[in-house]
């Protein structure tokens, strides 16, 4: 897909599944979070139905460094489907380089390439992420994101 200097990024697939499933637990850790089984289940389930997003493994050197995962929604708003990118990591000892923002510029590029509207982030604020999406064009939403779970297990 996108390769230059070094650094790739792969879409995600059967293929790319372990590697980038053991990097989502890393994410998760590094968060201070568990990663369940179900958040797992979800992540191999998007990697064999295309219809649900897209997922990338981003490598330097042919070495895993990171994914990337972007979840689809059709839009009346927008006018079709738009995506959300649900999660971006690069590992620490490879954050600094710029590998983040050449990341970031390669899933947008492939998400444009396939025909997706727009692409939303979710980030905490005035997070080192919420800067990169800031200085790559994204744009505050005008709009606040609500939440509602319907299961126990997510509103403890």
């Amino acid at each position: 897909m996108s390769r230059a200097g070094g650094f790739s990024l792969l879409l995600g697939g059967p293929g790319t599944s372990e590697t980038i499933t053991l990097l989502a637990r890393q994410f998760w850790s590094e968060a201070g979070e568990v990663f369940s089984r179900r958040q797992e289940d979800a992540l191999r389930t998007l990697m064999v139905d295309a219809s649900l997003g897209r997922a990338w493994l981003a490598q330097y050197r042919n070495e895993p460094v990171g994914f990337a995962v972007a979840l689809y929604r059709h839009s009346i708003g927008y006018g079709g489907r738009v995506a959300l990118l649900d999660d971006l990591f690069l590992v620490e000892r490879m954050r600094g380089r710029g590998l983040g923002r050449r990341m970031l510029r390669a899933v947008s590029e492939d998400l444009e390439a396939f025909g997706l509207l727009q692409v939303h982030a979710l980030a905490p604020r005035n997070s080192v992420a919420a800067g990169l999406y800031a200085s790559e064009g994204f744009l505050p939403a005008q709009m606040q994101l609500f939440e509602r779970p319907f299961d126990s297990e997510q509103q403890a």
